[in-house]
């Protein structure tokens, strides 16, 4: 009975563990120009047919692991990427421009033409 429940618990934590974690990955290194609908679920494909096409040089049992997890997470990029559908077409049509992009640098953001004195 307990080895059930640690079974469980163990899928449990894996499935919230890798929620999508594709999608939120990469929507936090796009850059702005680059925005598409879908990031998620493109970057999942992209890193499963570079490990098909021989393009990383791990082990093979570390590709099959990862390819494992990148399949597992696939569902749920799309079902994520799908939620933020509405907000990634917002992005696309209304693009910031260079001068709003805030980039930290040494812990302190970079100053915008608002905050230079003139």
């Amino acid at each position: 009975m307990k080895a059930d429940v640690r079974k469980w618990a163990a899928l449990v934590l894996v499935i919230a563990f890798a929620d999508g974690c594709s999608s939120i990955r990469a929507r936090t290194e796009v850059l702005q120009n680059d925005w598409a609908v879908y990031p998620g679920v493109r970057q999942d494909v992209r890193e499963i047919g570079g490990i098909f096409k021989g393009e990383r040089s791990a082990p093979g049992w570390i590709n099959g692991l990862v390819t494992s997890v990148l399949v597992f997470d696939l569902p749920f990029s799309a079902i994520f990427d799908t939620f933020v559908l509405p907000y990634d077409w917002y992005r696309i049509r209304n693009p910031r421009p260079a001068d709003e992009i805030r980039v930290p640098s040494e812990g302190r953001p970079i100053p915008g033409p608002e905050d230079v004195g003139g």
